[in-house]
């Protein structure tokens, strides 16, 4: 630690002069601490982590458990603190379950003398964090599920669902209009399955059944490929959950195909899609009892339970007042594990970000002073497997999330962003660009929630020199919402995600170290530093924005 703390005061003391010498900015605080974070120690990092011997760092497998002692070493050798129970690491247990012997989905109506009885995973399928239990109750529709009074929209508002099963379109209404107001063309919160299942559980519902969003998503796609993918064959497939949402649905909840929902539907003269249209096109629920119309609904399953964890790190900051204020500098450690005999390293998902990571905090370590506001490096866990260590951070947080005042997530920010072909479905919403036209260009998302942090990033790029790139945040790509960055902004909490963008290697395993262009890793790095340094040390906390502007 000695020769690294001269070293970086030697190297420190020789950008300050090139930068001062440049003669259009004063050089950034404690230059030593910036010229710290250097690409040779990003690539020595990134060799190990990415490495086949690492297996992809897949949860739930000793690699991810190494890669986690790793990171908690490192943290420690850098003399920061723990943040739970004297170590560095956030326990939580996720989730996966197995369908039992008895699920059904049985329709009658009064008009007829025989029920219509669906088929398992052709007709229906559990939703893998219901509730088990049995459930003969009345139908009523209530479009999207959704209570937004920000929205002035409420499926609720006019529909008594209390001891009534309940039918809900996935999705939300504009899914394809970008001045939507859930969000533009990014799905918002409300769009999530599981609060919509909570949303009905609160107005009393006694069982859930959640039908395709047939309007904006054809019908042609195979109801039996999507039961498969959520209740898989193959273990290491397993869809997993927090345990902490399994605990707080209370009843039974199945998805239907679109073809059986018509089935039930037809009784109120409409379809599905018919429905759907008329919401979207108004913006108005369209809500309604089905009369006559009696389901018996059953889910079935056991859950099996696995314990992860997420490293956490700790450095108090100076100021007396301003320390109770958090800072977050985070990326996630995990990947995708290997298939079929071949491994996928994950060196720019998310093993770009991790040793970022640890080179942030390093920087932080080096430095002769403190900010003012506490810092927290946090090293996500299963975020492949839906943000799942940082969804557990928001639901327990070790500090206050009224406190958290800034989240910098860094998630692939070794590459340059290569879109060959726009028409794959692994690329939608993203235009056509080569990687040569992204050579030093870095996306920031979040910027249309916070301006203040929006601000903080770009004076901070003026010691970096990067090409800010500002355009994914309304993107029906779903590029905001797909990384851990994600769960704070729901909470409330303003959060920007550094990413250089996706290439033909992203889930591949093709996504190797020597792919990684280190130089400008090394830079944004760098900025992430800087701007997590100036939002430390700010008089006024970063502010989310009172309306979304820019979508």
């Amino acid at each position: 630690m000695r020769k690294r703390r001269l070293l970086a005061l030697l190297v420190g003391s020789t950008l300050t002069f090139l930068l001062l010498s440049a003669g259009t900015e004063p050089a950034p605080p404690f230059a030593e601490a910036v010229a710290s974070i250097t690409s040779a120690e990003l690539r020595s990092d990134l060799y190990f982590l990415a490495s086949d011997e690492m297996q992809g760092r897949e949860i739930n497998t000793p690699f991810n458990d190494i890669a986690a002692l790793y990171l908690a070493h490192r943290f420690q050798s850098m003399g920061l603190q723990p943040v739970e129970d004297g170590a560095h690491f956030q326990y939580f247990t996720l989730v996966h379950a197995k369908l039992g012997k008895r699920n059904r989905l049985r329709i009658r109506h009064s008009k007829s003398s025989f029920p219509i009885t669906g088929t398992l995973k052709k007709d229906f399928f559990p939703f893998p964090l219901s509730a088990e239990g049995s459930v003969k109750a009345p139908l009523v529709f209530a479009g999207y599920g959704i209570t937004a009074p920000e929205h002035d929209y409420d499926d609720y508002q006019e529909l008594a669902a209390h001891r009534k099963i309940v039918v809900i379109m996935r999705h939300e209404p504009g899914e394809n209009d970008p001045q939507s107001p859930f969000d533009g063309l990014l799905d918002s919160k409300y769009s999530e399955d599981f609060r919509k299942i909570l949303n009905a559980q609160d107005h009393g519902a006694a069982g859930v059944i959640l039908v395709p969003d047939t309007a904006n998503h054809s019908r042609k796609s195979n109801f039996s490929r999507r039961a498969k993918s959520v209740w898989p064959e193959d273990p290491s497939q397993h869809v997993y959950a927090l345990k902490i949402w399994a605990e707080r649905i209370r009843i039974p909840v199945l998805f239907s195909s679109a073809k059986f929902a018509d089935r039930f539907l037809n009784t109120s003269g409409s379809k599905l899609d018919e429905i759907q249209k008329k919401i979207d096109q108004q913006h108005r629920p369209h809500s309604f009892e089905l009369s006559g119309v009696e389901v018996t609904l059953e889910a079935s399953l056991t859950r099996e339970q696995t314990r992860v964890r997420n490293v956490l790190a700790y450095l108090p900051g100076s100021d007396p007042k301003l320390k109770e204020e958090i800072v977050v500098v985070s990326a996630h450690f995990d990947h995708v594990g290997s298939r079929d005999g071949e491994i996928f390293n994950g060196a720019d998902d998310d093993g770009s970000g991790t040793v970022g990571l640890l080179e942030v905090a390093q920087a932080y370590s080096l430095s002769p002073e403190r900010p003012k506001r506490s810092l927290l490096f946090a090293a996500w866990n299963a975020e492949e497997r839906g943000l799942l260590g940082s969804r557990y951070y928001v639901q327990t947080p070790l500090f206050p999330l009224a406190k958290t005042v800034a989240v910098f997530q860094m998630d692939m920010i070794g590459r340059n962003e290569e879109i060959p072909d726009p028409t794959n479905p692994r690329y939608h919403g993203l235009e056509k660009q080569t990687a040569a036209e992204n050579t030093n260009s870095v996306n920031i998302l979040g910027y249309t929630r916070s301006n203040d942090l929006r601000d903080v990033v770009a004076a901070s790029n003026r010691y970096v020199g990067l090409e800010l790139k500002f355009r994914y945040d309304n993107n029906s790509g779903n590029l905001l919402r797909r990384s851990d960055n994600w769960p704070f902004l729901v909470h409330g909490v303003p959060a920007l995600f550094f990413h250089t963008g996706l290439h033909p290697d992203y889930h591949q395993p093709t996504d190797t170290p020597e792919k990684i262009n280190y130089a400008k890793l090394e830079k944004v790095v760098r900025l992430v530093f800087l701007s997590s340094w100036n939002a430390a040390n700010m008089q006024e906390a970063p502010r989310l924005n009172t309306i979304n502007q820019d979508k």
